[in-house]
């Protein structure tokens, strides 16, 4: 009989809008002129404006009014420049003022929602002039507005759906909780959610035999799972007191590494029967693996010990270690560059490790308690996730330098984990004590999207099937 049970959360049926692209102040309009509503008198026969200062004409189109954000003296406005609507040449579909304004044409879609020009239709001339306006904060949403992705910035703070190429499933432990919560990117009306017995902590993908791996802490135990199931497929039972932590699965799906964080083992068992085939004892307290696999390696972080054990990745013997200050926990492997990257917990920093001669390359100071570390497809960009001070700091690993930090939002506080997705385009951040998780653009370098999924969250798995 199955202890899990299996249940949804409806939220919202898209991401919302939530920072503004240049500032964090909404815009708000004042009203507009009559030289504004005697301009458009004169051009369009049937015209009424409305109190969030859009307007309508012949009583079926709306224009809705784009604001520049510092004011722009002007003592005669007029009509400077238009976009026509190949369909409708009396309607244009952007018109422009010459005090800055702009007032752009809804436009119904295929599908019902409307939207407005496309950023494609806009000349270059007056594009970057365009993509500086904002909606007024006191703009009257209209019913199945959105906004493609480019034009994100028009928002500003106003809760409006955005079209984000952002596909993918999601999965996320919450410890706190015992859920692991699971959901589809591309459409996030329904959120997913399966109880576990216990904590469950990390999470892996077998992509082979498309099954996910999770360990949980406090019940000694890994479940197994397919994607968008409910039900548990299998459970491994590991010896009492293990507190599994960390895992991660070779190559080919068949081995499973599992860290045991209180019985100070790395384990290593056969996925299909299941079966231990070796145990070997780390250092008090490991917190994190990696596998170097161009060395045979297995590198283990020991924050206790202030140290980094290597294994034999075929003997499981160790082979050697090296000491580092600051509490080294999370660390990850670059195959692009073969270097190692360690947070240092208590040390604000991370370590950069040679493994061919186990030696301390480089450490680059970061933000407060950095808890979390991923690397994007190239290699060339490292990101940590600071859990105090809040932030996302971003490394270039060519020349191991700080380039950038990202403050995350107070609704995502603490974070646990960081993914990013295989285009590199996307990083997902979990929050271990609010409910909500954030998204940045890493084009922009700023948060988009704030999702509440209904758990705090410690790891983060992103199957994006690419």
């Amino acid at each position: 009989m199955s202890h899990f049970t299996h249940s949804t959360k409806q939220i919202c049926a898209f991401f919302f809008v939530l920072l503004n692209l240049y500032s964090f102040q909404p815009v708000f309009s004042e009203e507009v002129s009559p030289d504004i509503k005697e301009i458009f008198k004169k051009k369009f026969v049937n015209v009424a404006f409305k109190i969030d200062n859009s307007f309508v004409v012949n009583n079926k189109d709306i224009y809705l009014p784009l604001i520049p954000q510092t004011h722009r003296n002007t003592n005669k406005i007029k009509i400077v420049d238009s976009v026509q609507d190949t369909l409708n040449k009396n309607l244009p579909k952007l018109i422009e003022l010459s005090n800055g304004w702009m007032f752009v044409k809804l436009i119904k879609q295929k599908d019902g929602s409307q939207t407005i020009i496309d950023l494609k239709e806009i000349p270059e001339s007056i594009k970057t002039t365009f993509l500086d306006l904002r909606f007024p904060g006191d703009l009257v949403i209209p019913k199945g507005f959105v906004l493609k992705e480019e034009l994100f910035a028009l928002a500003g703070g106003l809760p409006i759906k955005i079209e984000w190429n952002l596909n993918g499933l999601l999965y996320l432990t919450s410890p706190d909780t015992g859920k692991i919560v699971y959901l589809d990117l591309s459409d996030v009306s329904m959120i997913y959610n399966i109880q576990a017995k216990g904590t469950p902590w990390d999470i892996v993908f077998d992509k082979e035999n498309k099954i996910f791996y999770v360990s949980d802490f406090a019940k000694d135990l890994i479940y197994t799972l397919k994607p968008l199931e409910s039900s548990i497929l299998t459970t491994i039972t590991l010896p009492a007191m293990s507190s599994p932590t960390d895992i991660e699965l070779s190559g080919d799906g068949s081995l499973i590494y599992i860290l045991e964080s209180l019985a100070n083992n790395f384990a290593v068992y056969k996925t299909k029967e299941p079966k231990l085939l070796f145990t070997a004892k780390t250092l008090i307290s490991p917190a994190s693996f990696t596998l170097v696999k161009d060395l045979a390696l297995i590198a283990i972080s020991s924050p206790s010990s202030n140290s980094i054990i290597f294994l034999n990745a075929n003997s499981f013997l160790p082979v050697n270690q090296i000491m580092l200050e600051g509490n080294p926990e999370k660390i990850i492997y670059n195959p692009v560059n073969n270097l190692l990257y360690v947070a240092n917990r208590n040390g604000n920093s991370v370590s950069v490790i040679d493994p061919v001669n186990k030696k301390t390359k480089d450490t680059i100071q970061v933000g407060e308690t950095p808890v979390a570390i991923t690397i994007d497809s190239s290699g060339k960009w490292l990101y940590v996730a600071n859990a105090k001070s809040n932030t996302i700091s971003i490394i270039d690993t060519e020349n191991e330098s700080l380039t950038e930090t990202i403050p995350l939002p107070v609704e995502t506080q603490f974070p646990g984990d960081i993914k990013i997705t295989s285009d590199n385009r996307w990083l997902i951040v979990t929050s271990e004590t609010t409910n909500v998780i954030s998204i940045i653009d890493l084009n922009l370098k700023q948060v988009v999207v704030k999702l509440d999924v209904g758990a705090t969250t410690h790891a983060a798995f992103l199957h994006d099937a690419k």
